[in-house]
């Protein structure tokens, strides 16, 4: 049985959001999720829906039938999907949990480049 595919939006110009990326690739064993930078051709391709100004504000999570969960709740459900990380969005569903996790990861997103700064197009291998 084929495991149904997720697609995590993320900043790729952003350190902070690389580096979180790369730790959820290392829980990504089975592939259930896809890591998609959101600068990509490819992502404004397949995901004309989410329009590039709101997926630079905040990372965005698509669910195989098409659901959108953005910022806090996309970090929750993305969790949610990786077993070994489940319990950590299964902390994000228990009650208040979210008020908190909105402006906490809100005030983050806003302050990406100044509190992680951005990676350089060479350190990703675009300017090769």
């Amino acid at each position: 049985m084929t495991v149904p595919r997720y697609t995590v939006l993320y900043d790729g110009k952003c350190r902070i959001c690389v580096g979180q990326v790369a730790i959820l690739a290392d829980y990504n064993d089975d592939g259930r999720i896809e890591l998609l930078d959101m600068n990509s051709d490819a992502a404004r391709a397949r995901f004309p829906q989410v329009r590039p100004e709101d997926a630079r504000r905040e990372l965005h999570m698509v669910a195989p039938d098409g659901t959108l969960h953005r910022g806090a709740e996309a970090v929750r459900e993305t969790l949610l999907r990786l077993p070994a990380l489940r319990g950590l969005g299964e902390i994000m569903r228990l009650p208040g949990a979210m008020a908190l996790a909105r402006p906490i990861y809100a005030f983050v997103a806003r302050n990406r480049y100044l509190l992680g700064g951005r990676v350089d197009a060479c350190e990703d291998d675009l300017c090769r």
